[in-house]
């Protein structure tokens, strides 16, 4: 059998009626015409009583009457546009009296649209959307802007430059897929011990989120690995400038690991963010190479004649999990061998068409390249990514980091 329709009057929906403000007697006249279009009107007589309601509550948008009887409309429109809380809210006026000296008044300070008084459905309809429509577009604009900035003010965590170390050559790139990335890199000298912490990391996710879980692990990973020069001896407990230079390697490698999980996770785990990283402290004089690998990719040590070890991880990524375990693996780079630490989207970027670079053809310009120095791995490596990606939206952040130990002339 087939179950009977309900009533028509009995059907209802979850979705409210958006709610606008209309300030004084003309606006508010327009009130049914609103209703008719599904929205909920709250009108007000006065300027004053409207900055209240605005305050206090989330609107559409807003109908002035140029004609308020307290203040100017133009002066109650500025007053609104220089609000930070208000300033994108769109805004329509009416008149009872096509007062145009008023209404263009109030477009000069910042109303978005005239309605008529008189105007029928359709014109409602069309200057509406078209107020909404500008601000959208505006508070747009806003965003790129805002972008840019945290772009720029992203790029200045990372580092301005490479140290440069006798008998090691250096060389790194990073290519945000978005204006912001969750990838960093780090490299800088250890206090005077002569050894060099070196940093490749990729935080879960893409976006704003994930850049500013970048400028904290980076933080955290550089403040807890040089207290003294990263300004954490309060925070860390640790008082002499020599402690650094007098802890071994993999303790120090291991501590800062420990130290970044601990604090992610611990005083931020409810937002699920974490980043797999690899940590690495190269001792130039005689090539001793110790390391963290946090659930990261494998980093490559590279041989002259192309053979290459993978460095695997030795514990997982930061912040997933507090007290997580982190060992310290000890190697050698010997004198003309690379070491290379990427990111994934590398091995994860797409051609035009879809296809995925991999690790096959990531080793195999590695294996290319690796024997010429850092800077010919990381510069071939982009060439080739350039030219197999070619128009393709980037699918991941972009991240490498080259190390290649030179006899000191």
């Amino acid at each position: 059998m087939t179950a009977p329709k309900p009533p028509r009057g009995t059907m209802t929906t979850l979705r409210a009626p958006s709610r606008i403000l209309l300030a004084g007697a003309a606006s508010a006249a327009l009130g049914m015409r609103f209703v008719d279009e599904n929205y909920m009107p709250f009108p007000t007589s006065t300027a004053a009583d409207a900055a209240k309601k605005l305050h206090a509550g989330r609107y559409e948008f807003a109908v002035v009457d140029v004609a308020l009887p307290d203040m100017p409309a133009a002066a109650f429109i500025a007053s609104i546009r220089a609000d930070d809380t208000l300033a994108q809210l769109p805004i329509l006026v009416t008149s009872a009296t096509d007062d145009l000296a008023a209404i263009e008044a109030c477009l000069e300070r910042g109303a978005d649209d005239y309605l008529p008084a008189s105007c029928g459905q359709g014109i409602l309809r069309i200057r509406i959307a078209a107020a909404i429509d500008r601000r959208s577009l505006q508070d747009t604009q806003a965003l790129r802007r805002d972008m840019v900035v945290a772009r720029n003010i992203q790029r200045d965590f990372l580092p301005e430059a490479l140290p440069i170390v006798p008998g090691v050559e250096l060389d790194a790139a990073l290519q945000p897929a978005r204006q912001v990335s969750g990838d960093f890199f780090d490299a800088f000298p250890l206090g005077t011990s002569g050894r060099i912490l070196l940093v490749v990391g990729d935080v879960c996710d893409k976006g704003v989120g994930a850049a500013l879980f970048m400028a904290l692990f980076r933080s955290l990973i550089r403040a807890s690995a040089d207290p003294v020069a990263g300004g954490a001896e309060q925070t860390l407990g640790r008082q002499s400038p020599t402690d650094t230079d007098a802890e071994g390697t993999p303790e120090l490698l291991t501590r800062v690991a420990s130290f970044t999980n601990n604090y992610i996770a611990n005083l931020h785990g409810r937002t699920n963010m974490f980043a797999t990283a690899f940590l690495a402290c190269l001792r130039p004089s005689d090539g001793e190479l110790v390391y963290v690998n946090a659930g990261h990719e494998p980093a490559l040590i590279v041989a002259p004649d192309g053979s290459i070890e993978e460095l695997r991880p030795t514990g997982p990524a930061l912040g997933m999990m507090p007290d997580s375990p982190y060992t310290a693996v000890t190697r050698t780079l010997s004198l003309n061998h690379s070491l290379f630490a990427f990111t994934d989207g590398l091995s994860e970027a797409r051609s035009a068409g879809g296809v995925v670079f991999g690790n096959e053809r990531l080793r195999a310009v590695v294996r290319d390249h690796g024997a010429r120095g850092a800077s010919a791995l990381v510069h071939g490596l982009l060439d080739t990514m350039e030219s197999f990606t070619r128009q393709a939206e980037p699918h991941d952040d972009l991240t490498m980091l080259a190390v290649t130990r030179h006899s000191i002339s």
